[in-house]
């Protein structure tokens, strides 16, 4: 018995010396996603490992953080939104990479010319009216309150987050009109041009210089991605998704 408990506490010290080596030089981080930036194909709640061990490529969700430039995130810094400080880890799919060209017309991305957006299964917003999202939106597809995605309400008519699924489900039964942002002055790539006419739905094309990257949340309109905190440079990148 008593070899028993030897060999027990040999092989959980063991477990717990390599996860806290495997944690301090990145091979192996632990995250718990905290907002719906990533819906639906990461939901709150979900939890995932990262290593340092892959080379991220196109499509991969990257781990890193950012130092935010000279974006509008300035803001937020003395808000509320702890998670916005410079340095805060964030986790995003990568979409560009040094050489690549990235353009989006109206909410579709495109890379050195191809449909990026095609294969995945993305949140995109669209406009219907309030009776519709009363009377037709069922409550498992209404957002949490309080989420990032909720409805934007404006009279008679708000905004809603749909993904694939959801707009297969509906779109016999509801007018889904696309949401698609036009203002200029909501932060996105103030941080390569602060005169720039780039929306969060309509820009490019963008050269990605070597060594950088580019991402972007799957829930479209609510993340808070590199086209507004910039480019990512290699150093930041703390991992690759390995579940995922």
């Amino acid at each position: 018995m008593k070899k028993v408990l030897i060999g027990s506490a040999i092989f959980l010290g063991t477990v717990l010396v390599l996860w806290t080596v495997a944690r301090i030089t990145g091979m192996l981080q632990y995250y718990v996603i905290p907002s719906a930036a990533n819906e639906p194909t990461l939901k709150i709640g979900d939890k995932l490992f990262t290593t340092n061990l892959k080379r991220p490529k196109p499509h991969q969700f990257i781990a890193f953080t950012s130092k935010y430039q000279d974006s509008v995130l300035a803001g937020y810094n003395n808000g509320d939104f702890n998670a916005f400080k410079p340095g805060a880890h964030y986790l995003y799919r990568l979409c560009g990479i040094g050489g690549d060209t990235l353009e989006m017309k109206n909410a579709i991305l495109y890379v050195n010319g191809k449909n990026f957006d095609e294969e995945l299964n993305l949140k995109y917003e669209f406009e219907i009216t309030a009776k519709a999202f009363n009377e037709i939106v069922e409550d498992e597809d209404k957002p949490a309150e309080g989420s990032y995605s909720s409805p934007l309400q404006s009279k008679d008519s708000m905004t809603i987050a749909f993904d694939k699924t959801q707009i297969k489900k509906y779109q016999s039964r509801i007018k889904l009109t696309p949401f698609i942002v036009n203002d200029t002055t909501n932060g996105p790539f103030k941080w390569l041009d602060k005169n720039t006419t780039w929306t969060t739905d309509n820009f490019g094309p963008l050269a990605i210089p070597a060594g950088c990257y580019f991402s972007l949340g799957d829930n479209r309109h609510n993340a808070m991605d590199s086209r507004f905190t910039g480019f990512i440079k290699q150093a930041d990148i703390k991992g690759v998704v390995l579940n995922k």
